[in-house]
Formats: structure tokens, C-alpha cells, sequence
């Protein structure tokens, strides 16, 4: 495959849209305009991740090591397939956080070698609600079926006897534009959390374990993308495979992707349906 495809810039100069968050305003009419301070319980509440209660969970201390490096090629409305590439063994540089270094090693290692994909997600439909997916043999190892609107639930499916998972795996976020996405796996919960309130070029994947007081989150991926607006997604995914697997933490993060576009359109009053493509 070559690199250029890989790294293009799909980036729309025509269109200047952001990512908001989950702020809600009510109307206002032409007599309410006075301005107060936000009291400090309003404070409190726009600087905190409030999407779930999985945000409140305590981080357990043990730090994240990642095992595989992928990339995501930018893809949005006019996109067919989304390649998925595995560059673990070509980068040079230690993994020591999702920094600017390792971000632009990222990139320099794109330009210097050439990938095939390891895995593919193909377009089943023109509106990219059904989609399947394939490995670097071509064979079909998971399908994808995805909600008309942001808030809806997107399922994967596997084929009996798959490597990856034995069961259908759902994600949802349950409310009506929030963004962080919960799924389960073999009886384990994983949820996908923006790591700003502002906007979502950064996201973490998160695994529960422990129940009760012992309830804890520990980090198993991490995900950055150049900002490209609301319309074109894709980037760096780092994962720890010894916690989740691969292909499932590269599938439910491009199912967040998509639900990301959903919402940029419904915000913008394009409605869910295709979210940009996929």
C-alpha cells in the first residue's frame, strides 16, 4: 500500500467545525440576556468528565505499556475502506506517551516504509450502516452493523470459532449526545473515554475490573489523531494486547469514530444516518 494514501490529508478547507463536548444551552428569548458567574458547582461541573460513571472510577497505578502501535487512515464521507495498519516492528522510538515526539515518529515512519494493512473495513452499503471486515489475507473476520443516530448501539459480530472474540460485541453510550462508548468482552467491561471535555482528538480505552469499593480502571489504549475537524477521522492507536484484544480495541474505536461524525452532522443539522461515511 502506498504511504501517500496512508498519510493524505483529507482535511475540508470549507469546513470549520469542532468538536463542543456535551455542553447544553436552553433558549433564551429577547428579555432573559442578564450574565451571571458561574457558581462554583457549575464550575466544577464543566471541568470534570461526567459522561459516565466509569469516569469517576479510581485509575489503578500500574502503568500502561503498549504491545502494538497501529495506524488508522484518515477516512470520512467519501471513503470506501479504512485500512488499518500495524507498525510495531518499523518504529525506532520507545513508547513513553502519546507525545509530540512520538507522534511525529509516527508519521516519519509512514513516509519511510511501505505497509499492506492488517486489517480492512469495507463500506457494505452506500451509507456505511453496514460494514464488514477483513484481515491481510482477505478473509472476512468480523462484520459491523451501526445505528441510524450517534445514540444508538453499533454491533460486531464474529464468525464461531474467531481468535478475537466469541461473542457479539455492543457498544453504546446510552444518552443522548455523550460521548464516552461502553462494551463488553467475555464478561469484562471496556469503555472508550475522550481525555478533554472540549474535544476528542485524544481518547483513552479503559478496563474494569474489581466490584464494589474495589472497583478499579486501568488504562489498555490510547488514541491520538491530527485535527482534521469533525468529518475526517483517524490516527495513532496504541494497545496493550495483553489486555485487550487488537482487533477488537481497533474496531470499537473506529465505531467511536463514526459515532463522532454522527454527531458533528446531527449538531450541524445533517442528521445521524451515514455520519460522514465511513
Amino acid at each position: 500500500m502506498s504511504t501517500a494514501v496512508a498519510m493524505q490529508d483529507m482535511h475540508q478547507p470549507h469546513v470549520n467545525i469542532q468538536e463542543t463536548g456535551v455542553l447544553r444551552h436552553r433558549p433564551v428569548s429577547k428579555g432573559d440576556t442578564r450574565h451571571t458567574a458561574p457558581t462554583q458547582e457549575q464550575d466544577n461541573w464543566l471541568m470534570s468528565l461526567h459522561d459516565t460513571a466509569g469516569s469517576t472510577l479510581p485509575l489503578d497505578t500500574q502503568s500502561f505499556r503498549p504491545t502494538t502501535t497501529y495506524w488508522v487512515t484518515p477516512h470520512g464521507m467519501l471513503t470506501k475502506e479504512i485500512k488499518i495498519l500495524d507498525l510495531t516492528h518499523d518504529l525506532d522510538l520507545p513508547y513513553t506517551g502519546m507525545t509530540d515526539a512520538y507522534k511525529a515518529h509516527v508519521k516519519t515512519t509512514l513516509k519511510d516504509h511501505s505497509f499492506s494493512p492488517v486489517f480492512t473495513v469495507h463500506r457494505g452499503n452506500w451509507i456505511g450502516l453496514k460494514n464488514y471486515i477483513t484481515d491481510n489475507q482477505d478473509k472476512r473476520i468480523a462484520d459491523w452493523k451501526h445505528p441510524w443516530h450517534s445514540c444508538g448501539e453499533a454491533v460486531l459480530t464474529f464468525p464461531d470459532n474467531s481468535e478475537h472474540s466469541a461473542h457479539p460485541i455492543s457498544l453504546t453510550n446510552k444518552r443522548w449526545g455523550f460521548r464516552t462508548e461502553a462494551f463488553t468482552v467475555n464478561s469484562v467491561q471496556f469503555f472508550w473515554e475522550m481525555d478533554s471535555i472540549w474535544h476528542s482528538h485524544n481518547m483513552t480505552l479503559y478496563k474494569v475490573f474489581g466490584s464494589g469499593d474495589n472497583e478499579r480502571k486501568v488504562e489498555v489504549g490510547k488514541y491520538a489523531q491530527k485535527w482534521w475537524g469533525g468529518f475526517v477521522t483517524g490516527g495513532t492507536l496504541v494497545v496493550d494486547e495483553k489486555e485487550v484484544d487488537g482487533l477488537v480495541a481497533c474496531l470499537t474505536l473506529v465505531v467511536v469514530l463514526k459515532k463522532k461524525r454522527q454527531r458533528a452532522a446531527e449538531r450541524h443539522g445533517g442528521g445521524g444516518g451515514g455520519g460522514g461515511g465511513s
